[in-house]
């Protein structure tokens, strides 16, 4: 099932793989989630979007702060798993190019995983829309440390060719492309980075090939051809085989820019 709202990919393949994004895909680590409430001062009496939300993996960690946590996701799926996983938060469709809030509604906009999936003209129009004047608007991205021979092999192996969305988010500076292409409303705050690892095992790391958009998206027997190199990566790989578990390396970066 499609939405005509966002990219075929992601419309299609977070509906489909919403359970296994879930289950596997990593959360943020607690500096990264320092850095964010600090640097957008959340806390009472403030008030966070978390735009794209997912199934809510940075969503949950906004509410410990005391803001007022919004989550607005477009897939359906997706929101279902957040609504399951984050109790208390108001979760409305809607997308980032017509986010569904008034105008300087919010202290805080967030984005985790999400913004290579945007329109970045209109996003960031609608984004300085609801931004109160000072706001800030925060991008998070974790990104799998290629440098680890099987992390770079196991990137490999999602290759569908169909194209690699995510690729793009690889060390992109967010915070200069909110002021490029933010129409002036948009000054540049500042960048923040940290390595960390997530515990994985055989199965998740299947789990994790499946909840990727262009994986999840494919012809079932195209799907389970991918999802089985990966199991042969995890049994024959000599940094993996025979281990019951093993780290999964991340870099988590955050990057973020305040609204005129």
């Amino acid at each position: 099932m499609g939405d005509d709202r966002i990219p075929a990919a992601a419309a299609t393949g977070f509906q489909e793989g919403a359970e296994a994004y879930e289950a596997s895909r990593p959360s943020y680590p607690a500096a990264a989630l320092a850095c964010i409430v600090g640097r957008a001062g959340l806390g009472p009496g403030r008030t966070v979007l978390d735009l794209a939300a997912g199934t809510g993996k940075l969503t949950r960690l906004l509410v410990p702060s005391g803001a007022e946590v919004v989550a607005v996701e477009p897939v359906a799926a997706m929101r279902a798993e957040l609504k399951a996983a984050t109790a208390g938060v108001e979760a409305l469709d809607g997308t980032a190019e017509a986010i569904p809030l008034p105008d300087a509604s919010v202290d805080a906009v967030t984005v985790a995983q999400a913004f290579h999936w945007f329109d970045p003209v209109p996003a960031l129009a609608e984004i300085a829309r609801v931004l109160r004047p000072g706001g800030t608007l925060l991008v998070v991205q974790n990104e799998r440390v290629l440098e680890v021979d099987w992390v770079r092999r196991f990137g490999d192996l999602l290759d569908t060719g169909r194209g690699r969305p995510y690729d793009v988010y690889y060390e992109a500076d967010w915070a200069a492309r909110a002021v490029a292409d933010g129409g002036g409303a948009f000054t540049f705050g500042g960048r923040f980075e940290c390595r960390w690892e997530q515990p994985c095992d055989a199965e998740l790391l299947v789990a994790r090939a499946a909840s990727v958009s262009v994986v999840a998206s494919l012809p079932d027997h195209e799907r389970e051809q991918v999802l089985e190199r990966v199991r042969q990566l995890a049994a024959t790989d000599p940094e993996l085989v025979g281990r019951p578990s093993f780290p999964f390396p991340y870099t988590t970066r955050v990057a973020w820019a305040h609204r005129v």
